[in-house]
């Protein structure tokens, strides 16, 4: 494939960042971007010196003009938007969480391999280059064997309270928007978890707003992994081996800083220079594996979006909460007390 033509759908804070950072990409050309609203496309468009701008999500989805599309909307929407870009033919990188559950996705990805298309969870921090590292350190032996994983995504939304992230119909609440990260680091280096164990708070508008989840392995590796959209924090992330363990920087998701620790205090800090947030990367990876002729990244997989979507799956049934369209066990007039009482949680 010659260079790679990229269109946006959406064009909200986090196509933004990928905007501006796609100028720092080694390969490929952001060609066109959509919206429902003229004027945010044009303004788009201007900003980031983008050719075409258009008013319909479809027309973008069709065009000739483009061969992988960013999708970049509301969870709600990921579904129908991947499956429609997938049957016009066009690759997609889906913003993270690639769907609400598993079930979707795995439709997806079924569809993508009939036909032949290219598909990835944005999961932009696999291939920012701290934690590319710290893969490398990990399988170095660097800190030994790897026991456990802490890490944290914690913000406060509450300003936004009649934004998306408090929005069930939106598919909000905490776990999906940023718990996500999280658990992808955890399961990155172990796999999917054997024991799920978690604590959450569910909010007024019946969406989880903050959770403590752990998650263990029959092997004996752990870790401890929160996220909120109430509360702050400084976001690091700790991977802790039987001979040191390495830290990441604040924002560990997007730091530009890590840390060796050695048994014996011996410290290597290392700082990465690169410019924007970093979501080029993963714009790199896209336009490699079509290139290879790849249908997924090896780096990040169907079944790792899977298997982190199977986590979410168990966590929100524990807690509760669940999507317009979802399935719900029991009905509601199940003993709702009784659960939230058995399990620990909490109402906000």
């Amino acid at each position: 494939m010659n260079e790679v033509r990229w269109g946006i759908i959406g064009t909200g804070t986090i196509a933004q960042a990928f905007a501006a950072d796609f100028a720092h990409a080694k390969t490929g050309t952001l060609r066109a971007v959509a919206s429902r609203r003229k004027e945010a496309a044009d303004a788009f468009a201007e900003r980031y010196d983008i050719e075409l701008s258009m008013v319909d999500y479809y027309s973008l989805i069709n065009s000739h003009e483009v061969d992988v599309i960013y999708v970049a909307v509301p969870h709600s929407l990921h579904f129908e938007l991947t499956k429609a870009c997938i049957k016009a033919g066009k690759h997609v990188l889906c913003e993270k969480p690639f769907t609400l559950n598993e079930t979707q996705a795995q439709e997806l990805f079924e569809l993508a391999a009939q036909h032949e298309v290219f598909v990835m969870e944005a999961m932009w921090t696999r291939f920012n280059p701290a934690l590319e590292q710290a893969i490398e350190w990990v399988e170095e032996g660097e800190i030994g064997l790897l026991q456990s994983v802490q890490a944290s995504f914690c913000f406060n939304a509450t300003s936004q309270s009649e934004g998306r992230l408090f929005n069930k119909d939106l598919g909000g609440g905490a776990l999906l928007d940023v718990g996500i990260y999280p658990i992808f680091l955890a399961q990155l280096f172990f796999g999917k978890p054997d024991f799920i164990q978690n604590q959450a708070v569910v909010g007024d508008t019946d969406v989880d707003v903050f959770e403590q989840l752990l998650l263990g392995w029959e092997s004996g590796q752990l870790a401890s992994l929160e996220s909120s959209i109430i509360s702050q924090q400084p976001n690091r992330a700790v991977l802790s081996g039987s001979d040191g363990y390495i830290e990441f920087g604040q924002e560990w998701y997007q730091t530009k800083t890590l840390t060796l620790v050695k048994n014996g205090g011996a410290e290597h800090a290392i700082e990465f220079d690169f410019p924007g947030l970093g979501y080029q990367f993963e714009v790199e990876e896209v336009n490699r594996c079509l290139q290879e002729g790849l249908l997924q990244s090896p780096n990040h997989s169907w079944e790792d979006t899977l298997n982190l979507l199977a986590t979410m799956d168990e966590v929100r049934q524990d807690i509760g909460v669940y999507y317009p369209g979802e399935p719900e066990p029991c009905g509601h007039d199940c003993d709702i007390e009784h659960h939230h009482h058995e399990h620990g949680h909490h109402k906000h």
